[in-house]
């Protein structure tokens, strides 16, 4: 009686893990990919050069 049950058990929490709703191959891919902020090569501008000296003094 304890291994049906068991055996029950299994099969009730392989239901729980299943899901009703069809996702699409190409809905999953678009989670996955990255996209670039920078340009078309990704690499990132160089950053600005640094003010003059004595361009904060008051």
């Amino acid at each position: 009686m304890k291994k049906i049950s068991i055996a029950l058990m299994a099969i009730v929490c392989s239901f729980l893990l299943y899901s009703c709703t069809t996702d699409s191959v190409a809905e999953i891919d678009g989670l996955y990919n990255t996209q670039s902020t920078e340009g078309d090569d990704g690499d990132p501008p160089p950053p600005p050069p640094p003010p003059p000296p004595g361009a904060n003094d008051e």
